[in-house]
């Protein structure tokens, strides 16, 4: 069984207007500092702890995971009717993919139902066999990434995402990885890196 597994932001959809508008809400009912949308964007592919930090350094942690909590609902709840930015030529590239391998998502955020919010709105259910939030199973991203791969008998995959986290995650589970360079990481320097999804079909099919 062969799989390919998607980082969620900044591989195949961006929701920084939405997050920024939602943690703010939070932020301004409880009295805290507006964030900037430089924060926000900075702060993807990051587990729920980094983010209570980064996002509401003077509270204790569990205050902060209660706002973060709020603002999370508060972000599903006008995804799911909203939806984000998918990035251009997603559906083909995935129903191209799809003929040969399993298609999964790991995402460190810190609920299902923030995945859902992008399979709901984009419509693209039918594509993935099985998806989880790291942070909400209380795994790193690479051992999530082993553990779906134990799960599902899978033999062979690889993880494509956008940041440094997504490719030392990649590095934890053994599996190649591949760079998304519209994303919100820098470019790394990888061997394989994409500069839209729809290269990706072309890329996996020519890696050693």
């Amino acid at each position: 069984k062969k799989a390919i597994i998607f980082d969620l932001d900044g591989t195949l959809w961006e929701t920084i207007d939405s997050t920024y508008n939602s943690i703010n809400e939070v932020a301004k009912k409880y009295h805290q500092p507006e964030l900037s949308k430089e924060l926000v964007c900075s702060n993807y592919g990051n587990d729920k702890v980094a983010s209570a930090k980064n996002f509401f350094p003077n509270l204790e942690q569990e205050k902060a995971f209660q706002l973060l909590d709020e603002a999370d609902n508060l972000n599903i709840s006008n995804l799911v009717k909203n939806g984000g930015y998918i990035y251009p030529g997603l559906e083909e590239t995935l129903f191209t993919l799809s003929q040969d391998y399993i298609l999964f998502i790991i995402s460190n955020t810190a609920t299902k139902k923030y995945i859902e919010s992008f399979l709901i709105s984009s419509k693209l259910f039918k594509y993935f066999k099985d998806y989880v939030a790291a942070s909400e199973i209380l795994l790193s991203k690479g051992n999530a990434i082993i553990k779906l791969m134990d799960d599902y008998y899978i033999e062979e995959a690889i993880y494509v995402g956008d940041t440094l986290k997504d490719l030392e995650s990649a590095k934890d589970a053994n599996v190649p990885f591949i760079q998304c360079l519209y994303g919100f990481g820098n470019d790394l320097n990888c061997k394989y890196k994409i500069n839209s999804i729809t290269e990706l079909p072309s890329v996996i099919n020519n890696m050693e």
